[in-house]
């Protein structure tokens, strides 16, 4: 179900028309599935208008600071040594937002909520406020215009459209080919025109928010939440035991992350050393710690 309402459709009024949107297609490579538990390895932008045939890109390799797996680098052929001595992903998440520089930009990209899951836990890790764009998905669009298409993947969906083909899965290449989708959508469907005609066909959400339809917060979650606040304000530390096994953890909490109705939390693990995430309703025992 399409999660915005004529409440928080604030742009309808400043886009009537389609042609005085800008647009940002985007596309994300990572190293593997998950948000919470991969890491970015590429992201890039091609910036435009439905007016003209100018466009400007962004795009930068990235230090995901981890190895990357065989079968993420076989996707997309990104290697170890092509990311050696890039910039990491608390530099080139924002530097990707400030050469956007327009808060009434819109995002798009193909199967939308993949890439968006990643950029949200950048924001959540650098403890940054998202800012507030909203997302077209090309991929629920295509599902709703092209009933004939025989999937609506995004290099089925360029032949299809009998569009430029190649590069598949490296960040700019799937970018262009987003924004080639996108104008060809709109040029083939009269009945797209306005902003509010893209919000009916249920393929626009916001950056920054959740679903409208999220499950409620369970009471024993909520109640791990402030604690883990209060241990991040005070620059402090937690204990908790995980999946009722084990030994107690102890870590030093980074950040809060909430992705498809569950909460996760980024945390320094003293036991490894090192980086770890945590499912907050697989965590119990919780408790402050008055010292390290």
């Amino acid at each position: 179900m399409n999660t915005l309402n004529n409440e928080r459709v604030s742009i309808v009024d400043a886009f009537n028309d389609l042609l005085d949107i800008e647009f940002v297609s985007f596309d994300t490579e990572t190293t593997g599935l998950s948000p919470i538990a991969a890491r970015l390895v590429e992201l890039s932008g091609v910036k435009f208008r439905l007016s003209d045939n100018r466009v400007e890109t962004f795009s930068q390799l990235i230090d995901p600071e981890c190895e990357i797996p065989y079968e993420a680098t076989a996707v997309h052929g990104i290697t170890q040594e092509m990311v050696a001595g890039c910039p990491t992903t608390s530099q080139v998440v924002p530097q990707f937002f400030e050469w956007i520089n327009n808060s009434q930009a819109v995002l798009v990209a193909h199967n939308a909520p993949f890439d968006v899951g990643f950029l949200r836990v950048a924001f959540a890790k650098l403890k940054l406020a998202l800012p507030e764009h909203y997302v077209l998905d090309t991929l629920t669009m295509s599902r709703q215009l092209l009933t004939d298409a025989p999937n609506h993947q995004l290099g089925t969906i360029v032949q299809f459209l009998e569009l430029e083909q190649g590069g598949y899965h490296r960040a700019l290449a799937d970018s262009h080919h987003v924004r080639n989708i996108l104008t060809r959508l709109i040029q083939m469907h009269e009945s797209l025109r306005a902003w509010k005609d893209l919000c009916d066909l249920y393929s626009v959400f916001k950056l920054d928010e959740e679903s409208d339809f999220q499950p409620p917060v369970p009471a024993f979650v909520q109640e791990s939440i402030e604690m883990i606040n209060r241990a991040i304000e005070q620059d402090g530390a937690i204990a908790f035991r995980y999946n009722s096994l084990g030994r107690e953890r102890k870590v030093k909490p980074q950040a809060l992350i909430q992705n498809r109705g569950n909460f996760y939390l980024t945390a320094y693990c003293f036991y490894f050393a090192a980086e770890r995430t945590f499912r907050l309703d697989r965590m119990s025992k919780i408790r402050l710690l008055e010292s390290i």
